[in-house]
């Protein structure tokens, strides 16, 4: 069993920047929650391997990941075509340093836009890329087609930098999923009925699943 933690979140913009990449959403999300998972030592496999029992259980295909990578991205395509999925591949706006042969150099991050089809894509998606998102690279899945980048000047570490901003356009029936920091856990953002409540979302999450806690609150003996 995966003991989990379910925590509603209110959309704002401080919650936004605390996700990360300086996230947006044009439009309205009803529902956003932070979900993590725990069942051995290994807190961030075992929120890979939740994430995707979560996303089995809801049996809704196509997805698309958005995977954003490093300078030297040949690796990642090539588990890509390996796998036989179909994606598009991106070169984003900004630009990020890195060394090579004592030589400080810059590179357009790779973003690419994968078509997940069935649940075989999907188990072997996560086990060849989850690691991007526990080095806090932008990772997300989609039901749809929905999201864009917009080169914006931010604010890091008290200094402007311009950034390729993800940005989620919300729909009708969208669900969207960004990882936590370190890969501990992920947001789901929803306009679906089905998690338009925790009542509504605990009744979609896996069968394996033991919720210990929600919001503040512990449940069913706690984390004891």
């Amino acid at each position: 069993m995966f003991k989990v933690w379910i925590q509603e979140e209110k959309v704002s913009s401080g919650f936004l920047r605390d996700t990360g990449h300086h996230l947006a959403i044009d439009g309205h999300i009803k529902k956003v929650y932070n979900i993590n998972a725990q069942k051995g030592e290994d807190q961030v496999d075992d929120n890979k391997k939740y994430l995707q029992e979560f996303l089995i259980q809801q049996n809704k295909y196509p997805l698309y990941f958005t995977i954003v990578g490093y300078e030297e991205y040949d690796e990642l395509e090539e588990i890509l075509k390996r796998g036989s999925l179909q994606y598009k591949l991106n070169l984003l706006e900004e630009s990020r340093p890195y060394w090579t042969n004592g030589k400080n150099l810059k590179y357009h991050p790779p973003c690419f836009t994968v078509e997940v089809i069935n649940e075989e894509a999907l188990v072997y998606i996560l086990k060849e890329t989850y690691w991007l998102p526990t080095q806090n690279e932008f990772y997300a899945i989609s039901t749809s087609e929905n999201l864009y980048f917009n080169l914006e000047e931010v604010m890091e570490w008290g200094k402007k930098k311009k950034r390729s901003a993800p940005h989620f356009k919300s729909e009708e029936n969208s669900t969207f999923i960004t990882i936590f920091h370190d890969g501990y856990g992920f947001y789901l953002f929803s306009n679906e009925e089905k998690y338009s409540s925790l009542e509504k979302l605990c009744t979609n999450l896996p069968s394996n699943t033991d919720i210990r806690q929600i919001n503040d609150d512990l449940v069913n003996g706690g984390w004891d």
